[in-house]
């Protein structure tokens, strides 16, 4: 157990001191619900609406906003209480990994499993942001459930199994395929001894999976609920089976972040990945991924094993992930690979452990260990990419020189910083790449209203808010602009339209106090 708990630990100490980045600052600083630790609101809203009232994710994860709301309401804003409650959880989940694989795989292959999987590179976005949060929360109350319904027991273990697996959706999506895990680890089971099956648990699991998809309905006013960016999710402008072939081909990429995790990234969104123009070869690579993908799932059905169950585990959890089914709301991302990679684990163990009768116990061993020391030091530099917003989309332009948000992103971290000519580069940079950019054409208004440029900041002000409707802050900002520019009139509605959308928003109100009396002034005059 101490040796994991070492594999687990040790290659993300470094990322403790780190800053909060990309969702931490909306989750957690600019979060209204979480710094009010409104509960209600937690279980009765979208889970991004305690920043943007406006917000339609499609999420529900009062769990995790739960967690946010006591370490904020504990420890306030200092970001390493947080980046320690992630490692800790991480931890767990290495643990629990352990004691379910184990059981099912053996004690060998069990530990090589979770120990690979406690020093995987590709983990380290749910780890290191914060807001990953809630693949920890999801996957370790999910292993937990499996582990207690793993088990024969009576209605105590069936109940017990249905909590957690009751908390790991309530923390995130991902946990609905948890049924089908619970399938794949009884059919194994099942045919090594075969006994009576044990259906309780599979049904109180599908029952509450329908329990949380009618509260979704009631809370977010649809199973779906969610509003897909382009800028995000380059694959919902695709139709039909182009889209579905596309989404193949890109859902290859997550082999790669698996098996060879060289270039990683924080992000994946449009023009990172060119979906308008995938290649034959990469089409033809998708098609191979699905029918190996069949081929495993029938195979296992026919003959269970341990390999088996690892290509099992991977389908049962990518399949709701790779926008095949359905456009999710990001094409690509490391995060997502948590759960799933389990599998790719799992196989990886037992490939290990049955190359030992012709390696030899201590050849192996080495071979292990050297495998564990390469992963576990690629997973510690990528670490320090996250150390700041600055570092992290350095290191994304750097991997993707035409990532928009890697752009962007670094843009806001320059300006930060007082860098305001590299700021603006990398601002346009952002536009060229994806003209829609909302919140890059309003960062750069702010910019250029900063240094007095008030007739170019109206016009990226104005496209903001024509790209975006209800983006109040937009609206404000042009509200600003045009007054610093003598159209008062004009000014007086932009503001309006902010406090339309914020109602209760003093910043709008005291502008538009301003602009008023500014008004009254001019009439009153000569």
């Amino acid at each position: 157990m101490w040796l994991l708990v070492l594999a687990a630990a040790l290659p993300y100490l470094n990322a403790l001191p780190n800053d909060f980045t990309l969702d931490d600052h909306g989750l957690i600083e600019q979060n209204e619900a979480v710094a009010a630790f409104d509960l209600v609101a937690f279980f009765s809203q979208d889970y991004w609406a305690g920043y943007d009232v406006h917000a339609e994710s499609g999420l529900y994860r009062p769990l995790t906003l739960t967690t946010f709301a006591i370490e904020r309401a504990l420890f306030g804003l200092r970001p390493l209480p947080y980046h320690a409650t992630n490692l800790l959880l991480h931890i767990g989940v290495t643990l629990l990994a352990w004691r379910l694989l184990r059981a099912s795989a053996g004690d060998r292959v069990g530990l090589w499993a979770a120990a690979l999987f406690a020093v995987l590179p590709g983990h380290s976005e749910a780890i290191v942001a914060v807001a990953g949060r809630a693949d920890l929360l999801a996957t370790a109350a999910a292993l937990a459930a499996l582990c207690i319904w793993n088990r024969p027991g009576g209605w105590q273990r069936w109940l017990a199994g249905g909590l957690f697996f009751g908390l790991a959706l309530l923390a995130k999506e991902q946990a609905v395929v948890v049924p089908g895990l619970l399938v794949a680890l009884d059919w194994l089971r099942y045919h090594r001894q075969p006994r009576r099956w044990h259906w309780q648990p599979l049904a109180v699991s599908v029952l509450l999976v329908l329990t949380y998809l009618l509260v979704r309905q009631i809370v977010l006013g649809s199973l779906a609920g969610i509003t897909v960016e382009p800028l995000d999710n380059a694959l919902i402008e695709l139709q039909g089976s182009e889209r579905v072939l596309a989404a193949l081909a890109v859902a290859t990429r997550y082999a790669g972040l698996l098996i060879l995790p060289l270039h990683l990234s924080a992000d994946y969104s449009h023009a990172t990945i060119d979906v308008q123009h995938i290649s034959s070869l990469e089409i033809f690579a998708g098609l191979l991924l699905a029918a190996c993908s069949i081929a495993a799932v029938w195979r296992f059905v026919h003959r269970p094993d341990v390999p088996g169950l690892g290509m099992v585990w991977l389908v049962v959890c990518f399949s709701p992930l790779v926008n095949v089914l359905f456009p999710i709301g990001t094409i690509l991302a490391e995060r997502l690979t948590y759960a799933p990679s389990l599998g790719f684990c799992l196989c990886l163990g037992w490939a290990l452990e049955r190359s030992r009768p012709r390696l030899g116990q201590r050849p192996m061993n080495t071979l292990g260990l050297a495998l564990l020391l390469v992963l576990g030091l690629r997973t510690t530099a990528r670490c320090a990419d996250w150390r700041s917003e600055q570092s992290l989309f350095q290191a994304v332009v750097a991997e993707y020189p035409e990532s928009a948000r890697g752009h962007k992103g670094l843009a806001k971290a320059l300006s930060d910083a007082g860098q305001l000519a590299a700021a603006e580069s990398h601002y346009r940079r952002a536009i060229e790449i994806y003209p829609r950019f909302d919140t890059a054409h309003y960062n750069l208004g702010n910019l250029l209203h900063g240094t007095a440029r008030f007739e170019e900041a109206l016009f990226h002000f104005e496209r903001a808010c024509i790209l975006r409707p209800t983006f109040a802050d937009a609206h404000l900002n042009r509200g600003a602009a045009l007054f610093q520019l003598g159209r008062v009139s004009q000014a007086l509605a932009a503001t309006e339209r902010a406090l339309a959308l914020r109602p209760d928003w003093d910043v709008a109100q005291q502008n538009l106090s301003d602009i008023q009396a500014t008004i009254n002034r001019q009439g009153n005059g000569p």
